[in-house]
């Protein structure tokens, strides 16, 4: 929620008299975050005491502060006075006279206005130039409006082309009746004064003290056990995503608390798939019972396909088969065997095994990528993916049915992908192709054709080289493209984490060593777009978005297959920090 009064005060500081930063040591950033904590009664056991530095500081300053009970959004306050003491008391001031008593803080960031720009515009539809995610934005002195970045993503005060929402503004500004006269008034002026500005960022919960960048926190060196912290985070949000009847909540919008009427039975195997690979680390067997729901929602869908030779079967969503939905389903249903010894399902992966033989032709290649049922007529449509994933599935049955049809197939394809369709392509014009990746590295240690691993290195080299090394904002560092999404990073990281395992386990230590360098980068980035307290705290249901990891920096859509890829690629870089090993994947 915003800020609120009886009516705007007019601060003694105001945006224009900020002219010099304020320069934080990471332990006087503790110190502020404790000293605020305390007094504002959250859980922290430290000692709340400014140091000498910040309390002798005589210059204007400006400081919000936002504090959620962890169930309802952040409410915000800002503080200004002469000196960073004065502006934090002021702001503790208005924020203890806005709560209840019976309210609880669990969260605490604060935000210390450092950089400011002043505009002088026409009062126009025209968008602003300081991106959205990282300045915040206050308007003159009079109103007394501010808005911190999060306040402008949160709640879509300014939209992705930096243009002003003014039927936002006015919704958001319903709790101060008097500030939202004057937004009124700003609305119909000839001329605005606006200003941008940048803070320094702290988020406590009592425990720890963390800076913050565009919202998040940033990620350096990553230990093994922060992995499989957010890995556990991820698979509670699944789980919660998961009804009794074994249905995922496939896309949740935070901002709004909406779940789109969309789904894609295809993602929800490989999100069980993911769900599977967590639960091989943790053994939690609300996972596990979340898996056996997600499968049985899964076989109804499994419909008999008649052949020739034997009886395939294939999975229809929608009156369609997909390539991919029959191999992502047998590779999930394999993982389940292998994790638990059932072996119910083994007829079921065999038949479903040998609808993708039936589509592959003498040459390798998968005729068929999407297909109507029970007509048969054959779409167009072609997946890059979609023969890496039949390659993996084939590998994964012959793991359980060792019958080498199960290779011939697999090998088939491989052969075709690598010297028909790829074989005029430079390394840059590879499909960054995970699932490729992961059947290679199975196929390779049964049919050692340096065929296969040469060319897992040239898509690992392809990877590596279109990696974001030296990029435009601090924390697009690691990810691909520009602006950059949480999905391809992570999917690129799960196909790396299989092309180290080649490399290591078969002489490449150069190559190995480029990859772990590459996984770590990605991983650190990707771990910027889980929701965590801090992140969660502006949205309007905090709890159901805690774990998932959202679409972009500044896209807050969850779906299951970003939290599923997010699971398994993290997972990996665990494995090998934790244990120093190559298992099967």
């Amino acid at each position: 929620m915003p800020l609120s009064s009886v009516r705007p005060n007019i601060q003694p500081v105001w945006f224009d008299d900020i002219q010099h930063s304020l320069a934080i040591t990471p332990s006087e950033g503790k110190a502020i975050a404790n000293f605020v904590a305390a007094v504002i009664s959250l859980d922290s056991q430290t000692e709340a005491k400014l140091p000498t530095t910040l309390r002798e500081d005589n210059l204007p300053r400006i400081v919000f502060l936002s504090v959620s009970d962890s169930h309802t959004p952040a409410q915000v306050t800002l503080g200004a006075g002469i000196g960073v003491k004065i502006a934090l008391e002021q702001a503790i001031a208005n924020l203890q006279a806005r709560l209840s008593t019976e309210y609880q803080p669990r969260w605490l960031k604060i935000d210390i206005v450092q950089d400011v720009v002043a505009l002088e515009r026409l009062n126009s539809v025209y968008p602003l130039r300081q991106e959205r995610s990282l300045y915040g934005l206050a308007f003159e002195q009079q109103s007394g409006i501010a808005f911190l970045p999060e306040e402008l993503l949160a709640y879509t005060l300014l939209n992705q082309e930096q243009r002003l929402q003014p039927k936002n503004i006015t919704k958001y500004l319903n709790s101060r009746p008097l500030q939202a006269q004057e937004y009124q008034r700003l609305q119909n002026a000839q001329r605005l004064r606006i200003y941008r500005f940048r803070s320094t960022s702290l988020f406590t919960d009592g425990k720890e003290v963390v800076g913050m960048y565009r919202g998040h926190r940033l990620f350096s060196r990553i230990e093994s056990e922060e992995l499989l912290t957010a890995a556990v985070a991820g698979g509670q949000y699944l789980s919660r995503a998961l009804s009794s009847e074994g249905k995922f909540v496939y896309s949740y919008r935070p901002k709004k608390d909406e779940v789109p009427d969309k789904y894609n039975i295809l993602r929800h195997a490989g999100t069980i798939y993911a769900m599977l690979e967590l639960y091989e680390v943790t053994r939690e067997t609300e996972l596990l019972q979340g898996v056996q729901r997600g499968i049985n929602y899964l076989l109804p869908l499994i419909q008999p396909y008649p052949t020739a030779l034997d009886n395939a079967s294939c999975v229809v969503e929608k009156g369609y088969i997909k390539l991919g939905g029959n191999a992502l389903a047998a590779i999930a249903l394999a993982k389940y065997i292998e994790l638990t010894n059932d072996q119910q399902y083994l007829p079921i992966i065999l038949s479903l095994g040998r609808w993708i033989q039936t589509v592959q032709s003498k040459t390798g290649k998968f005729l068929v990528h999407k297909q109507s049922y029970p007509e048969g007529r054959v779409s167009e449509f072609v997946s890059d993916y979609y023969p890496g994933e039949a390659i993996l599935a084939m590998m994964r049955i012959y793991a359980l049915d060792s019958k080498a049809t199960w290779l011939d197939t697999a090998e088939a394809a491989a052969k075709y992908l690598i010297k028909v369709r790829d074989g005029n392509l430079r390394d840059s014009q590879l499909t960054q192709d995970h699932w490729l990746l992961y059947g290679l590295n199975e196929l390779y240690r049964h049919r050692a054709n340096p065929l296969y691993l040469n060319h897992a290195l040239r898509l690992a080299n392809s990877i590596i080289q279109s990696q974001n090394r030296r990029p435009q904002e601090l924390d697009w560092q690691g990810s691909f493209s520009q602006p950059p999404r949480s999905t391809p990073t992570a999917t690129r990281m799960e196909g790396l984490y299989a092309a180290y395992q080649l490399a290591k386990d078969f002489g490449h230590q150069e190559e190995a060593q480029a990859i772990f360098e590459a996984m770590q980068l990605g991983i650190a980035f990707q771990l910027q777009t889980q929701f965590r307290a801090e992140s969660v705290m502006y949205l309007p249901n905090p709890q159901r978005a805690l774990g998932g990891f959202h679409r972009s920096l500044t896209n807050f859509e969850i779906r299951i297959d970003y939290v599923q890829h997010n699971i398994s690629s993290i997972l990996g870089l665990f494995t090998e920090l934790k244990f120093g090993i190559s298992p099967n994947r």
